[in-house]
């Protein structure tokens, strides 16, 4: 027995059918039934039965099955994990980032970074929160950017901060009965169907279920997407709305923002994220460090802004709103 023939016993395991193993394997299929049945030589036990056209497991195949996807998946963790250090050596950042920031926050910030630091490469991966969270946990990602999480339970291994505020807004259709409404209130949502990411009880969707439950019910989920895009087709489509951060949304044709009547401004907060008891590889540490240093300049121009525009009310005896 070899590592080789518990790969083709996992494959025929899964799929069911010699053919498609075989072809998933890149062998010949009397190769592929050779090392089975040479395999269930060894143990003296039947492993499949024939069920049609295809074959299934025995009580021994199940019971070994178990521990074969659990080795493997272990063998391929190790061999991931060694390509990462040998890429985190070679000054590769693996970072897992959300949707949204593929066109707004990073591009800018890893071109700057790359100026300053020539011989650094990014591995980058574009997910929703929870999977974002996972990929730090298990190591696939040094770093992390996204939606808020609370950092006990599952995730208390983990430390964050805060980069940035996001708005949020309500999405509708071009023919949905919101359209065209300076506000809506949460209590007409009630009955709404929402369109949301691939649901999970973090980020945005967090937001939501905490909007609608003191009002006494739970927003109406049809349907889930793994992006903004298939968020806005479907609200574009008339199949739902969204409540979702909106700075993607002005050149998509067919979606409408409407405000929520809300007594507070309506965000979500963008973190970095990292293992708190495992240390940064120096490049990635200096990435995070770099994000965080222009979070905070961001943040003082932000409020000299807004000082420079009420000394402009008060000099011409106008409030600022």
């Amino acid at each position: 027995m070899n590592y080789q023939s518990l790969i083709y016993f996992k494959t025929v395991a899964e799929l069911q059918h010699y053919t498609r193993a075989a072809n998933e394997l890149y062998i010949t299929q009397p190769a592929l039934s050779k090392a089975i049945r040479n395999l269930e030589s060894e143990f003296g036990t039947a492993l499949f039965q024939k069920d049609g056209r295809n074959v299934t497991l025995t009580k021994s195949g199940k019971l070994f099955y178990e521990y074969v996807k659990r080795s493997v998946d272990e063998i391929d963790e190790g061999i991931a994990a060694v390509r990462r250090l040998t890429d985190i050596e070679r000054n590769t950042i693996f970072l897992s980032a959300l949707f949204s920031m593929y066109a707004i926050y990073l591009p800018d910030k890893v071109l700057r970074f790359r100026h300053q630091n020539p011989g650094c490469r990014f591995s980058m991966e574009y997910k929703y929160t929870t999977a974002i969270l996972h990929d730090v946990l298990k190591g696939r990602a040094e770093l992390g950017i996204c939606s808020d999480f609370d950092t006990k339970g599952e995730f208390s291994s983990l430390k964050k901060l805060v980069l940035y505020k996001e708005p949020i807004s309500l999405l509708v259709g071009k023919d949905h009965p919101f359209a065209g409404r300076k506000k809506i209130s949460v209590e007409e949502l009630r009955g709404e169907r929402f369109i949301v990411y691939i649901r999970s009880n973090l980020g945005t969707n967090k937001i939501i279920a905490d909007l609608c439950r003191p009002y006494g019910f739970e927003p109406n989920i049809v349907a889930e997407a793994y992006n903004d895009y298939g968020v806005f087709g479907m609200v574009s489509a008339g199949d739902g709305i969204a409540i979702i951060p909106t700075i993607g949304v002005l050149n998509f044709n067919g979606i409408t923002q409407v405000a929520l009547d809300v007594d507070f401004p309506l965000t979500r907060d963008i973190n970095i994220v990292w293992k708190a008891n495992s240390q940064l590889s120096p490049m990635a540490a200096r990435f995070r460090n770099m994000l965080v240093e222009c979070s905070r300049l961001e943040a003082a121009e932000q409020a000299a802004g807004q000082d420079t525009v009420q000394d402009a009310g008060r000099d011409t005896g106008l409030a600022s709103d």
